[in-house]
């Protein structure tokens, strides 16, 4: 990474399997891919028909977001709750 956090083009990015971002973000696999299809998560990249890979920067970077109230990721979390509700 350059010192203002973007990524060079040659920079290999480290990935994470289902089970390594279920274990740093406790939530149901399928509440997981959910969240991937509804736009909220970031894009997994299939590497092969049944396997999916998240790059670790975008998942911080996702988690690093809940945290301020007034990104997107925060208010459209925030929004799915509700809906659960009504």
């Amino acid at each position: 990474m350059t010192v203002a956090g973007e990524i060079k083009k040659d920079e290999l990015r480290e990935m994470l399997t289902a089970e390594q971002v279920l274990a740093q973000i406790p939530i149901s696999r399928t509440t997981l891919f959910r969240l991937e299809r509804d736009g909220v998560f970031p894009q997994g990249q299939a590497i092969t028909p049944h396997r999916k890979l998240w790059f670790k920067d975008e998942v911080i970077a996702w988690q690093k977001a809940l945290q301020d109230p007034c990104s997107a990721v925060a208010q459209a979390m925030r929004a799915r709750v509700k809906v659960k509700k009504a």
